[in-house]
């Protein structure tokens, strides 16, 4: 949460900016620093903890909340205001009226065993991203299924190709919270320490990625000040998570080195997502509406991650200005929303497309798929020739999932759906890979190493059986970076 003033806006704006190849735009960053600024402070309020309060120059911290702690109030508030809320239920395709317009969404309720059908004015897509089924910790549900149902009821995405976000992570650990590695030191397997990990306060994901293409990699908590036991103390608070993963694996990161590895996070820390084309965070389809790591966050993060700070700021902002959108289009349609004839649209994983081909087995696609994103020679160090290759890797196992998909249990009918998902995914973030042939943000072409000022454009991309892009302006011009900020660079 940043107050609305500039000298405390506009450093991570500008940083920001820069790193993400100058395709986000001010103006949105600006409206989801306003929005987020207002509603955040909420979540405390209900919690029944002390709101943070920034004063005239921001001074406060708006942290101390956890993830889990978040979901917990958050989830008690909308259950006092009367919403049903559907545990263990993932959405399987959504519903269309018949002008095109969609109306509610089908799924399966695991708990109850049983079918469900939701006929609604709006629909907003939080579904989250995709992750590949890494295991990068809280992203295995992520699936990339509201990406999918989007394009199968008429949607677009945009801005895939910047969708290889890794995150180191112990070996032994699904624990992806990377905060820390920033104030490690690097060494490789015969305790040589490795320089050039970590640059300007960030470590550099793409070097890492190379040092461990040539060997094993160790990390150790051995900053100077980490020897103070309160900076233990505020890094252990910061980050429980992280440091509970590494004491459960009897290691002791301040004291001893621990060997590590990246984990694909996907879009789900990237960018890619649900093409927005409004400020209602509206799609291209009317009726529905997408937020978080579902939409892509080119607005405000442009071509790289937006990381933790910026990445919740557009959760936030993202949430309830869709909110409060799909909630005017539903009292527009007022009564006759619910006498509306829908169908579902749902298509591969749900149906069998082609007679002659054979049952598919969902494990072994995802299989073929992880081949394709989880090597960094592949899916982070991309040229021509390889992206080729991993397309048509891909393409022939989306003409075999066009058969009949196993769903004689409702966890096989759900697998077969995440199987579609993360292979249409990694389709959408190849394709528009191949189209954009610079180096921009945390898109790296090793035969294009150089970003293109003719390329600053968003790549809308789409299809199912038949895959295109297309160029989308950005609508402002680059921002020149303030006065006051090249000064203090030189300070």
């Amino acid at each position: 949460m940043v107050p609305p003033i500039a000298e405390l806006r506009d450093p991570v704006k500008f940083e920001r900016y820069a790193m993400g190849g100058f395709l986000s735009q001010h103006s949105w960053w600006d409206r989801i620093l306003d929005v987020t600024f207002e509603r955040a402070p909420k979540i405390y309020e209900w919690g029944g903890y002390e709101v943070p309060n920034y004063g005239a120059k921001g001074g406060g911290y708006g942290g101390g909340l956890q993830g889990p702690e978040t979901m917990r109030i958050m989830r008690k508030k909308i259950v006092e205001l009367g919403v049903k809320i559907l545990d263990q239920s993932p959405a399987l395709e959504l519903l269309v009226d018949g002008e095109g317009a969609v109306a509610g969404a089908r799924g399966y309720q695991r708990q109850e065993d049983r079918p469900w059908t939701v006929k609604a004015a709006a629909t907003i897509l939080a579904s989250g991203g995709c992750a590949w089924l890494s295991k990068s910790m809280g992203c295995n549900t992520n699936t990339g299924d509201g990406l999918l149902m989007t394009v199968e009821a008429g949607g677009e995405l945009s801005s895939m190709e910047f969708s290889a976000h890794y995150a180191p992570a112990a070996t032994h650990s699904s624990c992806t919270k990377s905060g820390q590695y920033n104030r490690m030191t690097y060494y490789d397997e015969n305790d040589n320490e490795i320089p050039g990990l970590v640059r300007d306060g960030h470590r550099i994901t793409s070097a890492i990625a190379k040092a461990l293409l040539k060997g094993k990699v160790f990390v150790k908590i051995d900053k100077p000040d980490t020897k103070n036991p309160d900076v233990r103390r505020q890094l252990q608070l910061g980050q429980p998570n992280f440091h509970a993963s590494l004491e459960r694996g009897g290691l002791k990161p301040f004291e001893e080195k621990f060997e590590i590895t990246l984990n694909l996070e996907g879009t789900v820390r990237g960018v890619g997502g649900i093409r927005i084309v409004n400020e209602d965070c509206g799609t291209t389809v009317p009726g529905l509406y997408a937020a978080g790591d579902a939409a892509t966050r080119e607005l405000i993060s442009g071509a790289f991650t937006g990381g933790a700070g910026p990445n919740m700021t557009w959760v936030t902002g993202s949430g309830n200005i869709s909110g409060r959108a799909a909630a005017a289009y539903a009292k527009k349609l007022g009564p006759k929303a619910s006498e509306r004839e829908v169908h579902g649209v749902g298509q591969t994983g749900l149906v069998t497309k082609d007679e002659t081909a054979q049952p598919y087995e969902a494990n072994a696609v995802v299989k073929g798929v992880q081949d394709e994103v989880f090597p960094y020679d592949k899916f982070m160090f991309r040229t021509e020739e390889g992206i080729l290759r991993s397309l048509g890797k891909l393409e022939a196992l989306w003409k075999s999932v066009q058969g009949k998909p196993l769903q004689d249990t409702p966890q096989h009918l759900i697998r077969s759906r995440e199987a579609v998902s993360v292979l249409a995914a990694a389709r959408w973030a190849y394709f528009a890979g191949l189209e954009r042939k610079e180096t921009r943000g945390m898109h790296k072409r090793v035969d294009y190493p150089a970003t293109d000022p003719n390329q600053r454009h968003y790549l809308a991309v789409g299809g199912l059986d038949k895959l295109w892009t297309r160029p989308e302006a950005v609508p402002e011009e680059v921002v020149a970076k303030p006065e006051s900020l090249k000064e203090a660079a030189h300070v």
